[in-house]
């Protein structure tokens, strides 16, 4: 009996390792023909609209992460819990509709006509039935495993239907949006763009976790109960079969805008990103960086901190890069004395600020583009002065972190290269991003500009590692930027979702008003609940997906009480990017102690004290639109004396802050001279008053030179 259960269980993984092959065939042929759409897309040879480029993108991604994250058999038992919930699920779920809404309607006049009506009954029946076979089939008997057996064929027919839903509505969308005739869907076409709708839930759940879903779970059920609720938050009636198709067909929907920015242009960079590091160039950073700050104080955290930045503005997830550039950083920085935790938060800060750092800041400023209609060169002038501040601070911080701690200097090893060594062994590799910055200047459109930078190169590569460039390393660089690309693309497609349902709703409208309500017009007020929801969000969400979410909640109440449009754009940028290294939820500080082994909480506050450049620069911009290079009177983007002062100033400020917190400058400073130069920073980086630029920039003098000269008497008396 035991020796069937064995070959039986044998006959399984057999099974599932041949099941495994093929998938990850198809994968790989899946990603080859999306890297490929897109490089045809963006050259003169392959013209498409923006419509129908966003749904084949969407069929790519769907079916390349179906088929990499198939869903696996498990144990009987582990199979029949699995079926049990979601049978179980469903059943509670279409038994309360039909309480509520259908035997009788309760409010009402139900929202629901009679094909939707049977529809909810079959599934409730259906759900019911199956629920009580899998309790049922507990025990080792021939119920049991024949469910074992239903479940274990069920799982790959899943996701084989998931691909088919999504491959047959994106026929109907592209058919639907591209045909000239009246708006009358036949009931097939219903059916599949609400199958694909709670289809696209279920992959969300899959790839990005509960919050997202969930949050668009609530969206759909206020656009069709909405109408229940009383004052201001009434809406519209809206049913199932015109919403699903709202959400389909509709350009705020899930082949909308978001799902299209990220197939028009934020694959090409992330694709960018991949041949740079395909090519050596990732390689090349984290040596440069090295050679050219290994010599001063802390200098492999200073390495760090650069190298993670020029690549993470192409990478697109702080998460990503940390364990890119940090397996080579974090043990540098630990074998010199920094502990674990300050190790793991400096990369992950450094990797996160890269999606704030022009010309491409992770792909997210084609979102905002999109989201404001600003040129992108114009939003990467608003965001290059508050990045530099970003990372100024960061290094300033670690420099006196280093210096307090007593980090030794790193000797260089007999026969090391130095900088310009090694500058002059890799220039090339900073072509490709120099191209780029000079034809978005010059006013290529971005696709083209993202093509050729990416065939230069390949080009590069080419010429200089041409061994490189075998068939399976290509397979392998198209299969990394498929999955590079799966959480961003999955993310602006299901957020369609809250888009689409907070359009038709209106519900945009009625919470802006209230946020701006509870603010009393106050723009200090308004920055403190927009930072806690977009951290908030932030810790669960992508950065892209927080960010097209609040922009559409949040940036309009801010901008009705007086903020900048640039401004607050980039407010809530700055806050869902941060949350990626604030504590309890914060992905780029759990990839960095999955390399350092230092203790979460250490290295979650470690990092916010690191990177308090993150979360105050936000707040001084809400006031000083001189740092977005901006005219808030003329709304132009220009350098002038004004703008270079308040740069000036606000460098002088950051540094200032960076002492206070790290509490050293020549020697430990006093709790009673940290709290003085805490508010003579914050005075330095605000633009008005005049008086108050002045009062911080004398007081802190005046403190700091006491801490000097304290300093060189302490010298004397001990020499």
């Amino acid at each position: 009996m035991s020796g069937n259960s064995n070959d039986a269980v044998i006959q399984t993984s057999r099974v599932e390792q041949i099941i495994d092959k093929v998938c990850a065939t198809l994968a790989a042929i899946v990603a080859i023909g999306l890297c490929v759409f897109h490089l045809l897309s963006a050259s003169p040879f392959l013209l498409m609209n923006n419509t129908e480029q966003a749904v084949v993108h969407g069929v790519f991604i769907v079916c390349f992460f179906l088929l990499v994250n198939r869903l696996k058999t498990k144990t009987r038992q582990e199979n029949r819990i699995r079926f049990s919930k979601f049978f179980g699920g469903s059943a509670l779920i279409s038994g309360i509709f039909l309480l509520l809404f259908v035997y009788p309607p309760i409010f009402g006049r139900s929202p629901f006509n009679a094909d939707e009506k049977s529809i909810i009954q079959w599934i409730f029946i259906a759900s019911t039935v199956l629920f009580v076979i899998h309790l049922a089939a507990k025990k080792d008997t021939a119920l049991a495993k024949t469910v074992g057996v239903i479940d274990r064929i069920s799982l790959p027919l899943v996701d084989l239907a998931l691909m088919v839903t999504t491959v047959l509505c994106a026929i109907e969308v592209i058919t639907l949006r591209n045909s000239n005739g009246p708006a009358a869907y036949s009931g097939y076409q219903y059916l599949i763009m609400i199958l694909f709708m709670f289809a696209s839930l279920f992959i969300g759940f899959r790839a990005l976790g509960r919050i997202l879903p969930a949050l668009c779970i609530l969206f759909i059920i206020y656009a069709l109960f909405g109408r229940y609720l009383p004052g201001v938050w009434e809406s519209a009636r809206m049913s199932v079969m015109r919403l699903g198709s709202y959400l389909s067909l509709s350009s705020e929907g899930l082949f909308g805008s978001a799902l299209g920015t990220a197939a028009n242009f934020i694959f090409l960079f992330v694709l960018f990103g991949s041949v740079l590091s395909f090519i050596g160039a990732g390689n090349f950073f984290v040596k440069i960086a090295h050679a050219a700050f290994g010599r001063v104080c802390g200098g492999p955290a200073q390495a760090a901190i650069y190298s993670s930045m020029l690549m993470g503005m192409v990478n697109g997830s702080g998460a990503a890069n940390v364990v890119t550039t940090g397996t080579f950083t974090i043990p540098l920085m630990k074998k010199i004395g920094f502990d674990a935790e300050t190790a793991g938060a400096v990369e992950s800060v450094a990797s996160t600020g890269g999606q704030i750092m022009p010309p491409v800041m992770g792909a997210v400023a084609f979102l905002m583009a999109d989201a404001t209609g600003l040129s992108y060169a114009t939003i990467c002038m608003a965001a290059l002065i508050p990045a530099i501040l970003y990372y100024l601070t960061l290094s300033v911080s670690v420099l006196l972190y280093s210096h307090k701690k007593k980090i030794p200097v790193c000797t260089p090893e007999p026969g090391a290269e130095t900088t310009w060594q090694i500058f002059k062994k890799g220039w090339y590799y900073f072509m490709p991003i120099i191209l780029l910055i000079v034809m978005m200047v010059a006013g290529y459109s971005v696709k083209r500009a993202a093509l050729i930078t990416i065939l230069l190169s390949l080009v590069i590569g080419v010429i200089t590692n041409p061994r490189n460039f075998t068939l399976r390393n290509l397979k392998n660089l198209c299969v990394q930027s498929a999955k590079s690309m799966m959480t961003v693309s999955i993310a602006c497609l299901i957020a369609g979702i809250i888009v689409g349902a907070i359009n038709v709703t209106g519900f945009g409208l009625k919470i802006s008003g209230l946020i701006a309500s509870l603010s009393g017009g106050s723009i200090l007020l308004m920055g403190i609940l927009t930072a806690v929801v977009c951290i908030l969000l932030g810790m669960g969400l992508p950065t892209s997906a927080c960010y097209i979410v609040l922009s559409i909640l949040i940036a309009p109440a801010m901008i009705t009480i007086g903020v900048s449009l640039p401004a607050a754009h980039l407010f809530i940028l700055y806050y869902g990017v941060i949350a990626a290294i604030t504590p309890p939820v914060a992905l780029a500080v759990f990839a960095a102690i999955g390399i350092s082994g230092g203790e979460m909480w250490k290295t979650g506050f470690q990092a916010m004290k690191l990177g308090i450049a993150g979360l105050l620069i936000p707040f001084i911009f809400l006031f000083n639109n001189e740092l977005l290079m901006y005219n808030s009177v003329t709304q132009t983007f220009a350098m002038s004396p004004v703008v270079l002062l308040s740069i000036v100033t606000a460098m002088l400020g950051c540094g200032i802050l960076s002492i206070a917190l790290f509490g050293w400058f020549g020697r430990n400073l006093y709790r009673l001279e940290r709290l003085i130069l805490i508010p003579c920073a914050v005075a330095l980086m605000l633009k008005e008053p005049l008086w108050g630029n002045i009062a911080g920039a004398v007081v802190a003098v005046l403190v700091l030179g006491n801490v000097y000269i304290t300093y060189k008497k302490e010298r004397r008396i001990l020499t």
